[in-house]
């Protein structure tokens, strides 16, 4: 990939999309959670397992409120993002608006890329008539939750487990008025 993105293109996604979803999706965590998830985890982690998953997501996303978008750049996805209603049963889904899913290929971090995917995710959250928005991250995360933090969200208390593989990892939710 260039050193320079000229121009970023953000659009739903559709089921086609799966396998460059799935793809993104695996080399994100592979990068991203080095040290955060034991390295046996990682490496299992199996792009056409997620595939089959993102394209039954896609597929059927609208009759849960899901909605995905992806971020590419000269033909390739280089990051996806997906939100709906909370699935929180300590908040109310006609309110809340949950950010799912936010991630890049390690080659696209730091370049603004992700802000853009974020802000698509909010608006459309926000035009389904969301006054809040929330997000699950890794406690151990911290690049993820500084990104969070630099975009207005702040952590709001709540913590549960998360399954990360054959044994679980603790989360945080972050929460954003729109």
């Amino acid at each position: 990939m260039s050193e320079r993105i000229t121009r970023a293109v953000i659009r739903r996604a559709q089921p086609a999309d799966a396998a460059a979803i799935a793809r993104v999706e695996v080399d994100s965590w592979r990068a991203a959670y080095l040290g955060l998830v034991p390295a046996g985890d990682l490496n299992i982690l199996s792009t056409q397992a997620r595939e089959a998953s993102w394209r039954r997501i896609l597929s059927h996303g609208a009759a849960t409120g899901t909605r995905a978008w992806t971020l590419s750049a000269e033909g390739a996805v280089l990051g996806f993002a997906s939100a709906g209603p909370t699935r929180d049963e300590d908040d109310d889904p006609c309110n809340v608006g949950e950010l799912y899913t936010i991630y890049l290929l390690p080659a696209a971090w730091g370049r603004g890329l992700g802000a853009a995917l974020l802000d698509t995710a909010q608006a459309d959250v926000a035009r389904r008539r969301h006054r809040t928005m929330t997000i699950w991250v890794l406690e151990g995360n911290t690049r993820a939750r500084r990104f969070y933090e630099l975009s207005g969200f702040t952590p709001d208390g709540a913590r549960r487990r998360a399954r990360v593989g054959a044994g679980s990892l603790p989360e945080v939710r972050y929460r954003r008025a729109l």
